[in-house]
């Protein structure tokens, strides 16, 4: 018996990796599970597996047309396709549904995800409407529900009296439960590992894996679907995650992006999450959702290691905000948590949401610097986007909220890489706010990530307040970008613009009274910052990132044999001023002298950040002796270490006083050792 063909479909794009921090490459695709575990439910029931073939097909939309997907989907002369459906894929899934109809008029459609929320028949009955293509749509989790719902569509069997969470179309009956429902059982949701998948991507674009190491969210946010469950958060047996996580680093992925509403809800079952990443991850960037509620050392340490970058969802500093949003943040953040995070370089950063409920520009802008005194790698502003089916969007007016139309926004020549679509705004925000916030989301965006030596040198310099700061700089950038035409983006650097960027920052410091020596000695605070954005884009970045487990061995006894790498593509330069001063300028003004003692800084750029201090002669050989790109072994360095300080003292003194220092740059990240033997 031939078996019919079921087609899963997920439309994705390329994304830009925000601030060009933590990932190894400068875009990814990410791989949404969804359609997995739909498959996986459906092979694992018997009558589906007798009588379908189950494929997963994801297409990508930067490389890939509409022409294309049509073309690879029909190819499958598929009986039935269903679509996984977000807000970023919406348009393109539904004129491919038409396109699909046409051709093949009796293929069954499907489709699901998060953009589908209809709570009651009418509201489904007009998308039918509009959408007469459609035969089933399926509201939330769907892996308890699939198989059932795909048997009637197909075998037109009595559906179970339990099910919820779907509609047919009024062709095929129309019935429907709109009552959503969702897995309780975390042992009912299937594992999808292993898996293959086929997806065309740019040279330049990794691959990252969306995971999940359980479901539920804490929160019960207004304006948000992912906490509105009926139930508490779970996590899988910490055995299935290891299971899974080890197969996943095998496949060398880009990077692995844990979807965990809160990852570090449970700080014990984090821990052991990051302990299992440190045993099997060589290559892999990670990525998580945290709160830092219950953050303490061991976790701070364990996500040093773990090359990962943190998104800490703040949201609004205001009381009184967090309170009418149903969202908390931890007394401690910018008490202990902040000492904590000072002294652990974790790689973070921070969301913040403009116009919610009970906020003002003002009490928004001092989120803003709140969330700066944190330190975070850099800080996403977005304004708040009324979602369907959210409390908040279903209750918009009784919220104080009011919609702003998109013709209205167009004429405001808004500059920031934000998509300003279905934006609603608290009653106490303006248009004249959204510029504001435009303004300063630019400089957030697009300097905060790259000069932050020199932004912060600004924001201790400047009298006015942060919020102000960051304002003039987003205008006087956009006074530059309508004169060549172009968007200020957090992702990508606009080559040529360094001139133009310190013309910014210096007119800042001379309005703030910085006098000559001063402003000297800023724009050698400047070149730092320059330094540390050609090293982001170093075609060695890559190479040196996917080294990172190899490179952090434990300490190794040092041999002739012994290698030794440079982390990161690092280099000494010449500055003629005083380290102290470099790093006190804020405290000591137009006290700088114009010319002081020779000064070496450092700039390997571990984590991405510019380290400096001061190096003798025999460092600055060592560190331009020892390679990027290449392994060099002990002895050979030593070789010339000897031939070029001869003079001064024995071999024996010699080789110890470099093993000190090497010992000191390893301690630093500036450099990693390994034995042959040991890695073996």
């Amino acid at each position: 018996m031939t078996k019919q063909k079921i087609i899963l479909v997920y439309i994705g794009n390329e994304q830009g990796s925000w601030g060009a921090i933590s990932y190894p490459k400068p875009a990814h695709y990410y791989v949404m599970p969804g359609i997995l575990y739909c498959a996986k439910v459906l092979e694992s029931d018997s009558w589906i597996n007798e009588n379908f073939e189950i494929h997963c097909h994801y297409f990508n939309s930067t490389v890939q047309t509409h022409a294309e997907m049509l073309s690879d989907i029909l190819a499958c002369n598929a009986d039935c396709v269903g679509f996984s459906v977000y807000c970023w894929n919406v348009a393109f899934s539904l004129a491919l549904i038409r396109e699909i109809k046409k051709s093949a008029p009796k293929t069954r459609i499907i489709a699901g995800g998060p953009e589908l929320s209809m709570k009651k028949s009418e509201e489904c009955m007009d998308f039918f409407g509009h959408n007469p293509d459609i035969d089933l749509l399926v509201f939330g989790e769907a892996e308890t529900k699939l198989p059932a719902l795909i048997a009637a569509l197909f075998d037109k069997t009595a559906l179970p009296a339990h099910l919820t969470g779907y509609s047919f179309s009024p062709t095929i009956g129309g019935a429907g439960e709109f009552t959503k429902g969702y897995t309780l059982d975390p042992s009912d949701i299937p594992s999808i590992y292993p898996f293959t998948v086929n997806i065309k991507r740019s040279d330049s674009c990794g691959l990252a894996m969306v995971y999940e190491t359980g479901r539920g969210c804490p929160y019960k946010c207004i304006y948000c679907h992912f906490s509105h469950r009926n139930h508490k958060p779970y996590r899988y047996d910490i055995t299935r995650v290891e299971r899974e996580l080890q197969w996943l680093f095998e496949q060398n992925f880009d990077c692995i992006h844990f979807a965990d509403a809160v990852f570090d809800l449970d700080i014990s079952y984090a821990k052991a999450i990051l302990v299992v990443c440190k045993k099997y991850n060589n290559a892999t960037s990670l990525f998580f959702y945290c709160s830092f509620y219950k953050m303490d050392e061991e976790l701070a340490a364990l996500f040093c290691e773990s090359q990962a970058q943190i998104c800490v969802g703040i949201q609004s500093t205001n009381h009184d905000v967090l309170a009418k949003i149903n969202r908390a943040l931890s007394p401690r953040l910018f008490s202990d948590i902040k000492d904590i995070l000072a002294k652990y370089p974790i790689n973070f950063y921070v969301d913040l949401i403009f116009g919610l409920p009970n906020d003002s520009m003002e009490s928004f802008k001092t989120s803003v610097a709140d969330s700066l005194k944190l330190s975070p790698s850099f800080i996403m502003v977005f304004p708040l986007t009324l979602i369907k089916g959210t409390p908040l969007e279903i209750n918009a007016h009784a919220y104080g909220m009011h919609a702003l139309e998109n013709d209205s926004m167009n004429v405001l020549d808004l500059k920031c890489e934000i998509e300003y679509k279905n934006i609603a705004l608290y009653k106490a925000f303006s248009l004249d706010d959204l510029v504001e916030f435009d303004d300063i989301a630019l400089a957030l965006f697009y300097f905060y990530t790259r000069f932050r030596k020199s932004l912060d040198y600004l924001e201790k310099r400047c009298d006015s307040d942060t919020g102000a700061l960051y304002r003039r700089i987003g205008q006087k950038t956009k006074s530059f970008l309508q004169t060549r035409g172009i968007v200020a983006t957090n992702t990508n650097f606009i080559e040529g613009f360094e001139d133009q960027i310190k013309a910014i920052f210096l007119s800042e410091a001379s309005m703030a009274g910085a006098l000559a020596r001063e402003i000297a000695a800023f724009e050698e605070i400047f070149k730092l910052d320059i330094y540390r954005i050609l090293m982001m884009n170093s075609p060695n970045r890559q190479k040196l990132f996917k080294n990172g487990k190899t490179l952090r061995q434990a300490t190794i006894p040092i041999t002739p044999q012994t290698r030794i790498v440079r982390i990161a593509p690092g280099k000494a330069i010449q500055i003629p001023f005083l380290l102290t001063d470099l790093l006190s300028l804020a405290g000591i003004r137009d006290s700088i002298p114009q010319k002081g003692d020779t000064v070496f800084v450092c700039a390997p750029f571990t984590r991405w950040e510019v380290l400096l201090f001061s190096i003798s002669l025999l460092e600055k050989f060592l560190l331009d002796a020892i390679p990027t790109d290449r392994a060099v072994k002990f002895g050979q360095l030593m070789q010339s270490v000897l031939r070029g300080f001869h003079d001064t003292e024995n071999n024996a003194d010699r080789e110890h006083q470099v093993l000190d220092i090497l010992t000191v740059f390893r301690q630093q990240g500036i450099i990693s050792f390994w034995n042959p033997v040991v890695e073996k």
